[in-house]
């Protein structure tokens, strides 16, 4: 039982890191050509996701992303 939840938890950390790297990806440059706009840094996710909702609502854009940058999250904005 005991190898069955280091392997869940092996797997679960591999699963974290890839989707890091998938939203890691994205390039500044090739962000700005798509539409999207960096914004500001946030040292925590849950700060991040509240100010791109903020921004939904009282600045008009239609989408935001909240993306891990190094040493903190970087909302970007996309009208």
């Amino acid at each position: 039982m005991r190898q069955k939840a280091a392997r869940f938890g092996v797997t679960l950390a591999m699963a974290g890191t890839l989707a890091a790297g998938v939203l890691a990806a994205a390039t500044p440059a090739s962000a700005t050509a798509t539409g999207w706009v960096p914004y500001q840094g946030y040292r925590t996710l849950q700060n991040c996701v509240s100010a791109g909702t903020a921004k939904l609502i009282m600045s008009g854009y239609k989408e935001y992303d909240c993306r891990w940058d190094s040493p903190y999250y970087m909302l970007w904005l996309r009208k």
